[in-house]
């Protein structure tokens, strides 16, 4: 009798996610955007706070290969370490790290705040255990570049803040004050986008893949939907 074929327990998880796998065009985007700030810094020992299915760690290790990733989700952890061993994938807290002070040199946020139910605490524990002088990448998602000009020109700033639950958007402008008030020096800022006319519901949609097809080219910051940020853990 022949063995039943064994069944692939992250069947439904997307195949760009996996070791060795062709990225998708968002993933790329995204890989570019990040390690290129990550190759500006220094060796030395990385957190990925949030690190979702773990190919932004496993490609951040080819250059800072001393590098720990954790996530809330116990699923993720464990398709992680399937794929990308011998990287530490381990499984944390909602609403903090077990981490002591100043253990890491360099901690990645990749599209995390979105998703975090509390945005000055999970600030202040990145900055816990960030060493002096220690750097922070951090990314998040804002919404279309129309909805924001509609939100500044009607006065209403908060619209679109919460386009679905659970996830929440943050303008460039908030996450720079998050930074700031939490001590953060930003020394670079950039962005990155998804592929321009991915979503074609509407005539909006359209324009927004203009904006994407002109400012991606370009370097816009402004037009961005990925707002990511270089800081330095300040005094």
């Amino acid at each position: 009798m022949t063995e039943p074929a064994p069944v692939d327990a992250f069947a439904d998880i997307p195949a760009h996610f996996r070791r060795e796998a062709p990225q998708d065009a968002h993933q790329r985007r995204r890989h570019q955007a990040v390690l290129s700030l990550l190759r500006e810094l220094p060796p030395g020992r990385v957190l990925d706070y949030g690190f979702g299915w773990g190919d932004i760690a496993w490609a951040a290790a080819k250059t800072h290969p001393d590098i720990h990733a954790v996530d809330v989700e116990q699923r993720r952890v464990d398709f992680a370490r399937q794929q990308y061993a011998p990287i530490p994938f381990d499984q944390c807290r909602p609403d903090g790290l077990d981490f002591p002070d100043a253990s890491f040199d360099i901690v990645l946020s990749i599209v995390v705040l979105p998703f975090v139910p509390d945005d000055e605490a999970y600030m202040a524990d990145i900055r816990r255990v960030l060493r002096p002088g220690g750097h922070l990448i951090v990314a998040t998602k804002t919404s279309p570049f129309l909805s924001r000009i509609w939100r500044q020109v009607s006065g209403q700033r908060e619209r679109d803040r919460h386009p679905s639950p659970g996830i929440r958007h943050h303008d460039a402008s908030d996450t720079a004050d998050l930074l700031r008030r939490h001590r953060f020096e930003i020394l670079r800022r950039r962005a990155f986008y998804d592929p321009p006319f991915e979503a074609r519901q509407n005539p909006v949609d359209l324009v927004n893949g203009v904006f994407a097809a002109v400012g991606e080219p370009l370097g816009l910051v402004a037009t961005a939907p990925y707002p990511l940020f270089l800081a330095r853990k300040g005094g």
